[in-house]
């Protein structure tokens, strides 16, 4: 899909990242022989869970150890409404799913504080849109302004799942978590292009496999202590006052 950088209105104007700002100091501080990487995962995040941040952790650490990176910071880039309603109601609206967002984004950081944590924000470009962009718009996008700020590229993390999905357009500047033991057909394929391509695959077998539709279950069962387990505190009080007010959508 083409990607028109007309605004649908201009309230869009205050969903724009401001790159300049909170990047460039950033720069300044970090190790100029090394590359600089931005991380960046999508996703309807209806509603956001743990595993959404933990698996950008996950990827800050690998790239850590390699040694040869400045980690900048990572991108939460939230799905319009007009992607998520046709997944499974009810649709946490866009406002309310960046709300989530910069919640758990604030109580991760309380959990880890005396941790080398990694700084997280939420990008609001591609949800503020009336209509749909594909991830590799997403990214397109993205890279495009932080090569008007200087030498970033952007890695887009994600889940096995997704990888095997759109590994087509994933061919290169990719983090791949995987909670399983690595047994899909397309293990060769992916192996063959670490690290010449910026491919990483990494197998986490410590994280809870939790997902948002696990947390619709959880409600439907008035399960409210596994939907706390499954995000965060504050953000679990959001989800359950929202799906209390929107019991007759769910399927």
């Amino acid at each position: 899909m083409g990607i028109n950088h007309c605004h649908d209105n201009e309230n869009n104007k205050d969903n724009n990242f401001d790159y300049k700002r909170k990047l460039i100091p950033l720069l300044k501080s970090v190790d100029k022989t090394k590359e600089n990487i931005i991380l960046l995962t999508t996703g309807s995040f209806n509603p956001i869970h743990r595993m959404h941040l933990e698996i950008l952790n996950i990827a800050y650490k690998l790239l850590l150890s390699l040694k040869k990176y400045n980690i900048l910071c990572a991108f939460i880039s939230p799905s319009s409404d007009s992607y998520v309603r046709h997944k499974q109601p009810p649709l946490i609206p866009f406002s309310l799913r960046c709300q989530m967002i910069q919640t758990s984004i604030e109580e991760f950081y309380k959990e880890n504080k005396d941790k080398d944590i990694l700084k997280i924000f939420i990008h609001k470009w591609e949800g503020s849109h009336q209509y749909f962009i594909d991830f590799p718009d997403v990214i397109k996008e993205i890279q495009e302004q932080l090569d008007k700020i200087g030498n970033i590229k952007l890695l887009y993390v994600c889940g096995m799942d997704h990888y095997i999905k759109c590994h087509y357009s994933l061919k290169q500047n990719v983090v791949v978590v995987e909670r399983k033991p690595f047994n899909t057909k397309y293990d060769k394929e992916i192996y063959k292009s670490i690290p010449r391509k910026m491919v990483f695959l990494i197998r986490d077998e410590n994280s809870k496999e939790y997902s948002s539709s696990s947390i619709r279950d959880f409600y439907k069962k008035n399960d409210f202590e596994s939907i706390k387990k499954a995000t965060f505190d504050n953000v679990a009080n959001m989800i359950i006052k929202f799906y209390d007010e929107n019991k007759e959508k769910f399927t």
